[in-house]
Formats: structure tokens, sequence, C-alpha cells
């Protein structure tokens, strides 16, 4: 069966109509637009707009996909109906899912923390399935995080997620979009590298992959700033080792794509520095960019698969 996947982020909207019916995962039609800060009544009629031109390319209608699933950059209430936070697109006790369900009636819709979302893709597909116990960070503007304990992800004893990104890191430390200092994504997120890289090599390297190239090259100022960004990062995951015990790691994110400039060190590091003094499998996510759409519509036909063993 097909579903529609939605990946909401605070620049883009990307939707993709999902085929969940084989092996793996299978993208039959995209589409994406400009987030540009618009109210959520307004963001769910563009939503419902792609959507329906989704189900057209692919020769169907909206009556015929099993749901759609709206993965979110933020927290989520108890009732899964409002997005409660979400710092880069400024939204705040936002009814999205209800919003979306007035003017798509009839559809299962289920709405889902974007970092949940990709770790759900991983876990039925990707780097992480078969693991009962297994962490995923995602590493880009900020530092997302999903967490699987005993085969499922967790999403709190709340309902509110799994926001690693903002454990307090550094007392006094660098401001973080959420309004607090030292948040730990703020020295592990691809945005630290850029800032770096504007302060310290000009505008040309304001953006990671340019900072990170440069490191290739054997530029040292470049060097430095990779050096200082994988001692910090190794220092978070030997820490959240000692907390679960993973039995692997994966690293979403563009900057996960890095390769052995990261991996190597990365690896070496956290093996030096957890407490029981062992490597951890630490691996690049499989799924990358599409990691949002396609964990959001997993968790509709899981959802949906749920529901059918209760009746």
């Amino acid at each position: 069966m097909n579903y529609i996947g939605i990946d909401i982020g605070g620049t883009n909207i990307k939707l993709a109509l999902v085929d969940l019916g084989g092996e793996e995962p299978a993208i039959v039609s995209r589409s994406s637009f400009k987030f540009a800060h618009m109210p959520g009544d307004e963001l769910c009629a563009r939503i419902k707009e792609h959507s329906e031109k989704l189900c057209e390319e692919a020769g169907t209608d909206m009556s015929a996909i099993g749901g759609i699933g709206l993965s979110v950059p933020g927290s989520i209430d108890q009732t899964g109906e409002i997005l409660l936070h979400a710092y880069n697109m400024g939204y705040h006790g936002v009814a999205l899912r209800r919003q979306l369900a007035k003017l798509i009636p009839d559809t299962e819709i289920e709405m889902l923390n974007d970092a949940n979302a990709a770790a759900l893709a991983e876990l039925c597909a990707g780097s992480l399935k078969g693991c009962r116990n297994a962490l995923l960070l995602t590493i880009g503007t900020g530092v997302g995080s999903g967490l699987i304990l005993d085969g499922r992800v967790f999403n709190g004893g709340q309902n509110r997620g799994c926001e690693l990104g903002h454990l307090p890191y550094r007392n006094g430390g660098e401001p973080c979009t959420c309004g607090q200092t030292g948040c730990l994504e703020t020295y592990v997120s691809a945005t630290r590298i850029a800032r770096q890289g504007r302060e310290l090599m000009g505008e040309k390297y304001a953006d990671a992959k340019a900072v990170l190239d440069a490191s290739v090259e054997g530029n040292d100022t470049a060097r430095c700033i990779i050096a200082a960004y994988i001692d910090d990062l190794a220092n978070v995951i030997a820490g959240l080792c000692c907390a679960f015990d993973p039995e692997r790691i994966a690293l979403g994110g563009g900057f996960s794509a890095a390769g052995d400039v990261l991996y190597g060190p990365l690896n070496r590091l956290v093996a030096e520095r957890n407490f029981y003094r062992v490597p951890y499998d630490i691996v690049p996510a499989k799924f990358l960019n599409d990691a949002g759409v396609i964990g959001a519509a997993y968790q509709v036909k899981l959802t949906r698969q749920e529901n059918d063993t209760k009746i």
C-alpha cells in the first residue's frame, strides 16, 4: 500500500508517496515547497494541494492511500494533535494534525517528531534494522535524536520525544534556538562547524561541507575545526553509550556522509572514552534526506496495523 510521508522543516517541506508493500520502501513520487514562515492553516492547505498532486502523478487519488504521516521538528502534545514547540519554525501550540484533518477528512493522519521519524525509518528498513536497542543522531542545523528501546521508538514518558540535542553541555555556553545556553546541539551540530568556518576562515567557509572539504585538502585551520568538532561529538556519544549501551549508533544528516574523516577518529575516541572501554558500532544512516518522509509513512502503517489488531 502507498502512504504519504511529509517531512516538515524550517526551510523546506518535502512530500513523498511511499510504497511500503515490499521488502524495501520505494518512493513513487515526490514534491516540495519552501516553508516561508506561513501560519499553520496555510501550511496545511499547501500540504493538501501537494498531496493531491503526488497522487495524481502516480495515477491514483487520496482515497486510495493508507494515510498521511507528518514528521515535524519539535515536540508534540500527548494527544498527538498539537505541535507544542518547533523553534526553528516559530511554531508554538499549533494544532497541525487537527487542521490538516479538517482539510483531508476520512484519512488516517499521524504526527511524530522528525528524529523519531528518521529513527523509525532506520529501524524498519535501514541501518538499525534488527536492533532491539539503538540510537540515531541526526546532525544538521541542530541535533535530533531517536532512541530505540526494546525494538520500538521511545517517545518519552509523557509523549514529548527524546531531545538529546538539548541536554545541557556547557554552563554559560553558546546560545541555542530554544532559549537556553550551552545545549549539546550548539557544539555538535553542523551549524557549529559553519559558524567557526565563517569566524576563522571567512564567508566562503560559512558552510560545514566547505570546511570539511578544506580539511581534507590540508587546510590547517579547517583541520583544527573538524578535529575539535569530532572531539566534542566523541564525548557526547561516549556519554550516551554509558547511559544506553546501544547495539548500534547511526548518524544521519548531511555531515554523516563525511566518511573516514569522521568515522575513523570518532570510533577510536568513543572506544577510549566510554565507561566500558569497548568499541561501539557507529555507522552512517541509510536514508539520509529521505528518512523523514519514509519514517512518517511507516508511522501511519504501523498505527493502522496496531489499530487493526485491537479490533
